[in-house]
């Protein structure tokens, strides 16, 4: 592996930060000068999560489907575990009024999932399920958000970035915009090219490589986005954020990538993969059912991500 590759894995990972960032901006901008309402753009921001979508799809489109599928589930234990767990660490949070039932929600989008990949692949047809369940989650959201204390503040909360983006002059949203969707898809090759590099020097099987060091790359950014919010005080926002996007991950970029190649399944994706990701979702519901993250329990979070990461490697090195 030379070092031109992990620079190209490095930039890969830099690009889509900014990409991503430019790109909603931009498709904000403009739609806004179509007299679309801030609450739908604001849903926007709330429900799209690009870094993390476009190398997957990228995978996906380049017969990389298993790195794909790794990365999806290994987007979601990253956000429930590390990115959590880092931001109770650093900052203990209280979240007594975050709806129990977007939990249980996001369960029951696990056991589609699950029950899904159960014949060994996730087909087109079962990547269409997955989008129409999305649709569902997106509809029932929007009529409920509200509703709900924590949906109110996350909801405000993005409006206010709405209302500062459309303040910006009109020749910046599509500049933005353009520029995003290069960025976006440039910054997606550079991080499959340097994952593909990754994958021939360490012999690492590709769920596993998906699971790891795909799902990091890609997600670097929500670390950030965890820690800030439960810094400034908004616990909702944080766990808003990690209930959302992994949502996100598991219905609409799965979906999009199963239609685009068919996703393998092995062995050890039921053995041990998608059992990590149930006892994820496990831990998430009884810490929104318990109303706080204290320090400490942010601490075994962020070990239990290692833990897990490092048992995804033993596997993946296994002969």
């Amino acid at each position: 592996m030379s070092a031109i590759e992990v620079l190209a894995l490095a930039a890969g990972v830099v690009i889509l930060i900014y990409a991503a960032k430019f790109l909603v901006e931009g498709l904000i901008g403009i739609s806004a000068r179509l007299a679309v309402p801030p609450f739908i753009l604001a849903m926007l921001i709330i429900s799209i999560d690009l870094e993390e979508f476009a190398p997957a799809v990228i995978g996906s489109w380049k017969e990389l489907a298993a790195l794909s599928y790794g990365s999806i589930l290994g987007t979601v234990v990253f956000l429930i575990l590390l990115a959590l767990g880092s931001a109770a660490a650093l900052f203990p949070i209280r979240h007594p009024d975050f709806p129990l039932r977007y939990i249980a929600l996001l369960g029951a989008a696990l056991a589609l999932v699950w029950g899904l990949s159960l014949d060994g692949v996730v087909s087109a047809a079962d990547g269409g399920v997955c989008l129409f369940a999305y649709f569902l989650f997106l509809v029932y959201l929007i009529r409920d958000m509200r509703r709900t204390r924590a949906a109110r503040m996350e909801i405000e909360e993005a409006e206010g970035e709405v209302g500062k983006i459309i303040q910006e002059p009109f020749w910046r949203s599509p500049l933005l915009f353009v520029l995003g969707l290069i960025g976006l898809v440039g910054g997606a090759l550079l991080v499959i090219h340097g994952t593909e590099a990754v994958l021939r020097w360490s012999g690492i099987e590709q769920t596993v490589l998906g699971l790891t060091l795909l799902a990091v790359a890609a997600n670097s950014v929500e670390l950030v986005e965890a820690i800030v919010p439960a810094k400034k005080g908004l616990p909702e926002v944080v766990i808003g954020n990690v209930t959302g996007s992994s949502f996100f991950q598991l219905l609409f970029t799965l979906g999009i990538c199963a239609l685009i190649h068919p996703l393998p399944v092995g062995s050890s994706v039921l053995r041990y993969f998608l059992p990590a990701v149930a006892v994820s979702w496990g831990i998430l519901f009884l810490i929104v059912r318990c109303g706080r993250t204290p320090r400490w329990v942010g601490m075994m979070l962020v070990l239990l991500y290692v833990a897990f990461a490092a048992g995804a490697i033993g596997i993946g090195l296994a002969p």
